[in-house]
């Protein structure tokens, strides 16, 4: 490269002051050092930060902007960062998104050689227990997962995008980058990974719920979420019944001798779905995201089905249960 670029890297946040020494150590050890970093503080607890971030960023050269803005939502929280910034490309990092030390001069790589607009992130899901792994399995894969977290864009990205949904508390990053898609905007996915989240580390099942649950309750009216919605309660499921009990009855007159009669069909109904859901979820899109058949297999594929079956089940009940307004 024959001059870097200024890069301002934005970071929401309301996590505590150890998980945000532990980003800010991160970006300032990177190998290209950003202009500033931008820190949107949403928690309740403190209108200050640390000294140590500032301690931190004035030995590496990097000018450091706080921002304190209570309850802010990430989308919101972003796009002060975005009003805040002075960088020619802005970078996106989240406190538990940790970047690897080149990921920035590995970005910048990217946008020299491909010539497109922005690059998104590779994040791969650190694990350290058999439930995390799990999960990690069943969701996420082990293949670099195209992120938010991890990019980095140029500024007139968002004069052509617009900013970020910022009435919603998740799903905004994922709207935003179809959007980008919608507009024919060129970005380069990278097959290496440059970040690791971390924010599977701890959880377990009441706390994967909680947090699936608020997610999509609160992202249920994303447009990017309605044609999930609309074939799962209105077309497959009712489709397949409806087919089911009326096949024999009023499609083949009940004829059991001609071709098109079809022997224990309400139970052939039963069974076909929940049979090609174990197949799908537990084998097909793992294995499509990298999973090994040899981790899949013999049983472990059916614990993996019957994680994502409870998980859908709380989605289904965010996606159709009223949400309180507001007084």
């Amino acid at each position: 490269m024959a001059s870097i670029p200024n890069i301002s890297v934005i970071i929401p946040s309301n996590h505590d002051h150890h998980d945000l020494l532990k980003i800010i150590d991160a970006v300032c050890c990177q190998t290209v050092k950003p202009v500033e970093i931008i820190l949107i503080d949403s928690s309740d607890e403190s209108d200050t930060c640390p000294a140590e971030v500032g301690v931190l960023c004035e030995a590496s050269g990097i000018e450091f902007l706080y921002e304190s803005r209570a309850q802010a939502l990430p989308g919101q929280a972003r796009n002060i960062g975005l009003g805040l910034a002075k960088g020619e490309l802005f970078a996106f990092i989240d406190v538990q998104t940790i970047p690897r030390p080149n990921w920035l001069e590995a970005s910048l790589t990217l946008l020299d050689k491909e010539d497109v607009a922005g690059v998104f992130g590779g994040c791969s899901f650190s694990v350290e227990t058999s439930f995390e792994r799990l999960v990690r399995d069943a969701f996420y894969g082990v293949l670099p997962r195209k992120t938010l977290p991890g990019s980095v864009f140029r500024r007139e990205v968002f004069v052509k995008a617009g900013q970020f949904i910022d009435r919603v508390r998740a799903g905004e990053d994922t709207e935003w980058m179809l959007r980008l898609d919608m507009l024919n905007i060129p970005c380069f996915y990278p097959q290496s990974i440059v970040v690791d989240y971390v924010g599977l580390i701890g959880i377990d099942l009441n706390k994967l719920l909680k947090k699936w649950y608020r997610n999509y309750i609160a992202s249920r009216n994303l447009p990017h979420l309605y044609p999930q919605k609309v074939f799962l309660w209105f077309i497959l499921y009712p489709l397949v019944i409806i087919i089911a009990y009326n096949w024999n009855y009023h499609l083949v007159s009940s004829h059991e001798h001609t071709l098109l009669y079809i022997h224990h069909i309400t139970k052939i109904a039963t069974v076909i779905p929940p049979l090609a859901y174990l197949i799908t979820r537990g084998i097909l899109l793992p294995s499509r995201r990298g999973v090994s058949f040899s981790r899949l297999f013999p049983i472990r594929f059916i614990a993996i089905a019957c994680l994502c079956c409870i998980v859908d089940g709380v989605k289904a009940l965010a996606f159709t249960i009223p949400r309180r307004k507001r007084d």
